[in-house]
């Protein structure tokens, strides 16, 4: 289904937001800041019409690569202030203001990872094709797009390594009730079951990220990305209906702030003494997924009895899943965002295990000495897997050291995974 949305600048000075609303817009961007000195006029009046008209909002950013990026990050986060249910940041990529293309991307990186920082959201990149394409350049392939293509074709382009696309704009002469004269039309497609693309692998990874999908990254929205979908939804107050629309994938784009919690000291007693009063969700607060990590959460998951280990499942995954869901607590290490959900998970599953089995674990945990990481995992590497040309070519030279023989029976145990 297409969400219908609009976006504005000082070019459309006196708009409606109502009359907006009423005409079927979801959703716009509003321009909010240009280089490091410029707001719009016209910014603070949309950003607060827009919110009380129900129409969900995003502000975006024109770079100027010439000018100062540290002035340009800070005047748009000064301008700018995300609420929840809003859209990421925009950076509007149009003009390399005379800079190489590494410089550019350099420039460009910078502003954008700050403002991700500040934000707690993955900023979108709004570009056009020819521009995108003159560039050269798979660089922010890992952003969200937002493409203007002007084309009666189904789709429209999507350059530069980018494997789909999030928003399209795809006219500059909509008629919206309530903007005089032309305005700039969008759409944003939501996701449901029974779907197979790209779309669906990005919100499976974005689920994955968050702990609530453990199944297969095979961008196919069967039975399974539902489920979490929907357990999502539960999570953040959205209408749990399965299916991916703008405001649930807002809400997907949004990071938990971390609580760093430092490891605990070791007891430098000679005698070792019980040591009590460790909870679960500073375990997990502090996991690097190093080896000692590892055996030591191994060893906890031993001591636990399937059936509770089942039910655990279903309260971190917050969704009817049978009990003999295969759920590691490594796992959970590696999906733990400190979110209220999977905190109560945490402290039920504390309950349910011997004082005498947390304090046997706890000395485990603490008395490991300080190891080197384990080296990555082919999976992990996967997970993270973005096409960018530093990790093709680590795979390149990986596959050059494998014999042939191995190759071969890897990509048959492969094939049979996915039949």
């Amino acid at each position: 289904m297409s969400i219908r949305g609009i976006d504005v600048s000082d070019y459309q000075p006196n708009i409606n937001w109502q009359a907006v609303a009423r005409d079927g817009i979801a959703f716009s961007f509003v321009k909010a800041t240009e280089g490091a000195t410029l707001v719009a006029q016209t910014f603070a009046r949309n950003w607060a019409a827009m919110k009380a008209a129900g129409i969900q909002r995003g502000a975006y950013h024109f770079f100027r690569p010439a000018s100062s990026i540290q002035g340009q990050i800070d005047l748009f986060l000064k301008t700018v202030k995300l609420e929840p249910g809003d859209l990421p940041a925009v950076l509007d990529l149009e003009t390399t203001g005379g800079l190489s293309v590494g410089e550019f991307c350099d420039r460009a990186a910078i502003w954008l990872e700050a403002v991700e920082k500040a934000t707690l959201m993955r900023p979108i990149i709004y570009t056009y094709p020819g521009f995108w394409d003159n560039l050269g350049t798979k660089r922010f392939a890992d952003y969200p797009l937002w493409i203007a293509h002007y084309t009666s074709a189904e789709e429209p382009w999507v350059p530069g390594g980018w494997k789909t696309w999030t928003f399209w704009q795809y006219s500059d002469t909509g008629s919206v009730s309530g903007v005089s004269g032309n305005v700039d039309t969008n759409i944003f497609e939501s996701v449901r079951e029974g779907a197979l693309s790209y779309k669906v692998a990005d919100i499976q990874r974005q689920l994955r990220i968050k702990g609530f999908y453990q199944g297969a990254m095979d961008a196919k929205f069967g039975a399974t990305t539902t489920a979490a979908l929907i357990s999502f939804q539960k999570s953040q107050g959205l209408n749990p209906d399965g299916i991916a629309t703008l405001k649930t994938w807002a809400a997907l784009m949004r990071k938990s702030p971390k609580v760093v919690v430092p490891p605990p000291t070791p007891t430098p007693a000679p005698t070792p003494t019980p040591i009590s009063g460790v909870r679960l969700t500073q375990v997990f607060s502090s996991y690097k997924a190093s080896a000692s990590q590892d055996t030591a959460l191994i060893w906890l998951q031993s001591q636990v009895p399937t059936s509770v280990l089942g039910e655990f499942a279903q309260k971190w995954r917050a969704t009817a899943l049978p009990q003999d869901s295969n759920l590691r607590l490594i796992d959970v290490g590696k999906f733990y965002r400190g979110l209220a959900q999977q905190d109560q998970a945490l402290d039920w599953l504390q309950k349910q295990i011997s004082p005498a089995i947390i304090t046997e674990f706890a000395q485990k945990w603490r008395s490991q000495s300080i190891v080197t990481n384990s080296p990555i995992r082919l999976i992990d590497a996967c997970k993270f897997y973005r096409a960018a040309p530093q990790q093709n070519q680590a795979l390149d030279w990986l596959e050059g050291r494998i014999s042939p023989a191995i190759l071969s029976e890897f990509f048959r145990r492969w094939q049979d995974a996915n039949r």
